[in-house]
């Protein structure tokens, strides 16, 4: 009940987003037609923080040209008529974007749920008012850990925590919601960590995103899979009323929304099914958005949402998707790549596999 009543505010906030809603629905519904929800749109790969869990490193090309307001703006009126509800612009760190103003307002605030994903590190007043003035929402920021140290460590930049905590006041005091987005790993569960940042969330009244750690960008060396226990601990959580994961806003059933649902696009226009899974289908500079996902969501498992995080959780997804990942020189790979590579077994012998 209470998360139901959270979300009553936004067809207030946004009354342009109730008829698309409507739409979704009885396309969905009625018609049996699929309706892309929400994309994630990387701007940039630029940051001051250098997480120990990035994949800027695997997947930013310094030489490649970024896309420029007009061909981003262009996708995104793409994306508003294929009924997406939401667009969280994210990096890299968003705020460094010098037109983004730009591209928010490209994103109709007024009837699409415009969220920008921050580290929080250059945060003040007047980067938290032009947010809200330009129509954003909703920020997200991340958060590491409960412990101030531990933090920093993690993002290895000096008093970031501390600027998390700012942030995270500024956007309060001016009616922007704020969610908190963390990692769950063996580490702060069992020393309990994980379960302080959940109680501080709730003092602070923020919404906080709890995800499995996967095995991609510096983190491709950890093992594959989450400990029982560990998922046992991960719901829960979800009990809690102001605690979600990414699998928690979907259309029809909880789980991961990835290709089906949701989206991941490149500053350099790479289309994917979702942050973790460095697999492009297509680039917005070659093909509509649309097309690109039409065939997203005809490729095995994109075509309906999963149980669970399948890059987290899934050995078997990880070897017919990631496992290539691991002899390439650039990221992502192409679906086309992954449909001939021979992928690594967890006993370390090859297999073809087919997408």
């Amino acid at each position: 009940m209470g998360r139901i009543l959270k979300h009553l505010k936004y067809p207030v906030r946004y009354p342009g987003i109730i008829p698309r809603a409507a739409e979704n629905y009885f396309r969905m519904m009625v018609l049996g037609q699929k309706r892309l929800r929400a994309v994630e749109f990387a701007v940039n790969y630029v940051c001051q923080c250098q997480c120990a869990h990035c994949s800027v490193e695997f997947l930013g090309q310094k030489r490649r040209p970024l896309l420029d307001t007009a061909q981003i703006s262009r996708v995104l009126d793409e994306l508003h008529g294929m009924g997406v509800m939401n667009i969280n612009f994210t990096g890299g760190e968003a705020i460094l974007r010098p037109d983004l103003r730009e591209l928010v307002l490209a994103a109709r605030p007024k009837s699409t749920v415009v969220s920008v994903a921050t580290a929080a590190t250059m945060v003040d007043a007047k980067i938290a008012d032009d947010l809200r003035d330009w129509g954003v929402r909703i920020v997200t920021i991340s958060l590491d850990s409960a412990d101030a140290e531990t933090h920093d460590r993690s993002r290895r930049h000096p008093g970031s925590y501390d600027k998390v905590m700012n942030a995270t006041r500024l956007f309060q005091e001016r009616d922007i919601d704020v969610f908190w987005c963390t990692i769950l790993t063996d580490e702060n569960a069992i020393n309990g960590d994980m379960l302080r940042l959940v109680d501080q969330a709730e003092e602070w009244g923020v919404t906080l995103t709890i995800n499995f750690s996967c095995p991609v960008g510096a983190w491709h060396e950890q093992p594959v899979g989450v400990a029982p226990e560990l998922k046992v601990l991960h719901r829960e959580l979800m009990e809690r009323e102001h605690v979600r994961w990414e699998g928690h806003s979907n259309y029809h059933k909880e789980g991961c929304p990835a290709g089906i649902e949701k989206l991941y696009i490149s500053p350099y226009g790479e289309v994917m099914p979702c942050p973790f899974i460095h697999v492009t289908f297509g680039n917005v500079l070659q093909r509509p958005v649309n097309d690109i996902w039409n065939e997203m969501t005809g490729t095995e498992p994109f075509h309906e949402v999963q149980e669970g995080c399948p890059v987290a959780e899934n050995p078997t997804f990880f070897v017919q998707y990631l496992s290539p990942l691991k002899t390439a020189e650039i990221h992502p790979v192409s679906i086309e790549q992954i449909s001939t590579s021979p992928a690594l077994c967890a006993d370390g012998v090859t297999e073809t596999v087919s997408a």
